[in-house]
């Protein structure tokens, strides 16, 4: 029997995307996308986020918010909240027991603080940066989770399973397969996907920004490029993604941004 039991996904934000202006010959124009966060219901342990979207504590340093929106065309309410959505629902945030990260970026991490005991996990990579994130970055700051959150980084998996053979680097979440950490570093300093081995389901992050670019072969402009920590391992992560693709069509690759439901 399947140890995950159940997936949810939750609008936590929306960003707004030109695709004309960030791939190349392409003529698609504005997508005003979500941001996603995915609960998992796992039979061993327990109720999983995958990220926690936006919160109304990006804002509290005004200047910082400010900057972050000259990058991301980020929108969001309080109504969009992680916590608040679960409270709506009638469940205490307290059901959550972990949070994966798929990298320290203020729309993946801003509802950390709100979460109010969790263990928080993901690559090595990415709990460094958590690790060292710089404090004086005002939006940042306020998405760190606090000292007493236990932070914990997947080690290696052992197993056998398809996927090692596109990644070089696959961590195993829980110690059990059914959730395998990929590294997918390249849009961000650091950036993790998580592979539900029992789903076929590819939460893969921001290695693109949707579906699109992956089926129908989208160049990344010099805009999107220059928003690349490392651009060369973006496009690479992204051939990837393709060539998994098409010769594992049974798997469902979902994105921070995906427009469809679970």
């Amino acid at each position: 029997m399947d140890k995950i039991i159940n997936i949810k996904r939750y609008i936590c934000g929306r960003e707004e995307f030109n695709f004309s202006d960030l791939y190349r010959k392409c003529s698609i124009g504005k997508k005003l996308l979500p941001v996603n966060v995915f609960l998992i219901e796992h039979k061993k342990r327990g109720n999983i986020l995958i990220n926690t979207g936006c919160s109304s504590l990006l804002k509290k340093n005004p200047t910082s918010f400010a900057a972050l929106l000259t990058k991301h065309r980020l929108s969001f309410t309080k109504d969009d909240e992680i916590c608040t959505q679960l409270l709506k629902e009638g469940s205490d945030p307290l059901i959550i027991k972990k949070v994966l990260l798929t990298q320290c970026t203020p729309d993946c991490c801003g509802g950390l603080p709100m979460l109010p005991r969790y263990e928080l996990i993901s690559t090595a990579q990415v709990m460094t940066v958590h690790w060292l994130a710089d404090p004086s970055d005002g939006v940042m700051k306020s998405t760190l989770a606090g000292e007493e959150i236990k932070k914990t980084a997947a080690g290696l998996y052992k197993g056998t399973n398809f996927i090692k053979d596109y990644f070089k680097w696959v961590f195993d979440v829980f110690g059990d397969g059914t959730v395998l950490a990929l590294d997918l570093s390249g849009y961000a300093k650091a950036m993790a996907g998580f592979f539900l081995t029992e789903k076929n389901i590819f939460f893969a992050a921001d290695a693109s920004i949707d579906m699109t670019a992956v089926e129908e072969g989208l160049v990344p402009g010099d805009k999107l490029l220059s928003r690349a920590f490392y651009p060369d391992d973006y496009i690479s992560v992204l051939a990837t993604l393709r060539h998994l693709h098409k010769e594992h069509p049974e798997i469902r690759f979902l994105f921070s941004h995906s427009e469809e439901d679970i």
